[in-house]
C-alpha cells in the first residue's frame, strides 16, 4: 500500500472511530438533555407570550435559538466526520491511481485527510466561546476539501485520458 493509500485510509478510520465514540457519548449524555432544554424553551416562550410578557417570552425563544444552534452543530459535526471519513476510505483505495507524481499524491492525500478533520471539528467549536476560530477553521477545512477533492478528480482523469 503506497503512503498516499495509508494517509487516506488510516486517517478515514480514525474518523470513523471518534466520530462513533462521540455518537455514542453525546447519546447518551447530551442530546435528550439538550432536546429537553429545547423544548422547555419554546413551552417557556409561548406561556409567556400567552401571558402578555414579551420580554420574557422574546428572552426563552433566545435561549431556544441558542440551543437549537448547538443542537444542529454536534449532529452536524457527528454526521460531516462520519461521510467524510467514507470518503476518505474510497478516495485512499484509488489514490495510487491518480496520475500525478508520487509527492503530488502525498501532498494531495494530507490536504485531504486534514481538510476532512478541519472542517467538521471547526463547526463544533462554532459552539463555544471559541467560535471565530470554529468559522476560521471551518472555512479553512471546507476550502482545502473543495481543491483537494478536485485535485483528486484531475488526477483520476487525467490517468483515465493516458490510459486509452
Amino acid at each position: 500500500m503506497n503512503r498516499e493509500n495509508r494517509i487516506l485510509i488510516l486517517t478515514g478510520l480514525a474518523m470513523i472511530a471518534l466520530t462513533m465514540f462521540f455518537g455514542l457519548w453525546y447519546a447518551v449524555f447530551d442530546e435528550h438533555q439538550t432536546l429537553v432544554g429545547m423544548i422547555v424553551a419554546m413551552m417557556n416562550g409561548f406561556l409567556e407570550a400567552a401571558r402578555g410578557n414579551l420580554p420574557e417570552a422574546y428572552g426563552a425563544m433566545e435561549e431556544y435559538g441558542r440551543i437549537s444552534k448547538e443542537y444542529r452543530r454536534e449532529v452536524h459535526f457527528h454526521g460531516h466526520w462520519g461521510f467524510l471519513s467514507l470518503i476518505l476510505i474510497l478516495y485512499g483505495l484509488v489514490a495510487h491511481t491518480m496520475h500525478f507524481s508520487q509527492r503530488a499524491r502525498v501532498r494531495v492525500a494530507a490536504c485531504l485527510a486534514a481538510s476532512a478533520a478541519l472542517f467538521p471539528f471547526g463547526v463544533l467549536l462554532q459552539i463555544g466561546p471559541m467560535d471565530w476560530l470554529g468559522k476560521i477553521f471551518a472555512v479553512l477545512g471546507s476550502i482545502g476539501l473543495v481543491l483537494s477533492m478536485f485535485a483528486v478528480v484531475i488526477g483520476l482523469l487525467r490517468r483515465r485520458e493516458v490510459t486509452r
